[in-house]
């Protein structure tokens, strides 16, 4: 007989599969929080390098198993976004960034801190009624990261991203399909059939032109995140020293409002 649990850490963090329509599927499947790491965000970036490589994918869907998209990264962990001298989360991430293929994330759940950023790498993102989007960063006394910097203000506008970037609120799907934060909403429990569908029209045009037309409009998004992300990660470095940050984890984890003392 075997252990669900066994079975369970068996089963790959990224599974891909690329259909017959030349859409790729890249699903995460790190349940229950679907938390990254720096190694699942290199493995989703050498798919999209492979995937990119040959000649049978013009599309791709990000998305995950289960009710979560994406909480980002479990900072309970102390290797969460790298080690000291090793590695760090952005070095890794900017990979996503540079990727030639149009990448549309299926929003089915909460996508937060993080888990927003990675969200917000994809060209598109659809999202269901029960998602819900936060860029949680300054309740946990800390500063944004994952180039939201850059990808945020873009799509929803400056005044809208400081609004949600100060206050970390959530944004449920309705909502952040009329912001712009997701630019379809599905139906309940559908993101990933329309995320599909959207995918599939994309993958209907010349995949040539598509990857010049996406060259044009993106060429510089590469280079702003990885200088964006350098800031970020800096001023993260930096925060993480603050009694605030010790005080914002502590009262996420106790499910209670942080008093902060800005010290």
């Amino acid at each position: 007989m075997t252990d669900s649990s066994d079975a369970a850490e068996r089963m790959p963090e990224l599974t891909v599969d690329l259909g017959d329509d030349y859409v790729a599927t890249l699903e995460i499947n790190r349940p229950p929080n679907n938390f990254f790491s720096v190694g699942l965000i290199a493995q989703i970036a050498d798919a999209c390098d492979e995937l990119a490589a040959g000649n049978r994918c013009r599309a791709i869907v990000l998305c995950s198993a289960g009710r979560v998209f994406c909480a980002g990264a479990d900072f309970s962990a102390k290797s969460a976004i790298g080690v000291p001298g090793g590695t760090h989360l952005y070095d890794v991430a900017v990979r996503l960034f540079q990727q030639p293929i149009p990448i549309v994330a299926a929003v089915q759940g909460a996508a937060v801190g993080g888990g927003l950023g990675l969200a917000m790498a994809a060209d598109f993102r659809v999202a269901a009624p029960e998602a819900r989007f936060a860029a949680n960063f300054a309740l946990l006394g800390i500063h944004h990261g994952f180039a939201l910097s850059v990808t945020l203000p873009a799509v929803v506008g400056q005044q809208t991203a400081l609004d949600l970037l100060y206050t970390g609120r959530r944004v449920g799907g309705a909502e952040a399909n009329a912001i712009g934060l997701a630019d379809e909403l599905s139906e309940s429990g559908q993101a990933r059939v329309q995320a599909h569908a959207r995918a599939a029209r994309i993958a209907a045009s010349a995949p040539l032109a598509v990857r010049s037309i996406r060259a044009t409009l993106r060429s510089d998004i590469a280079e702003r995140a990885r200088a964006a992300m350098a800031r970020e990660r800096a001023e993260q470095e930096r925060l993480m020293q603050t009694s605030d940050w010790l005080e914002g984890q502590a009262a996420v984890s106790a499910r209670r409002t942080a008093n902060f003392t800005a010290s």
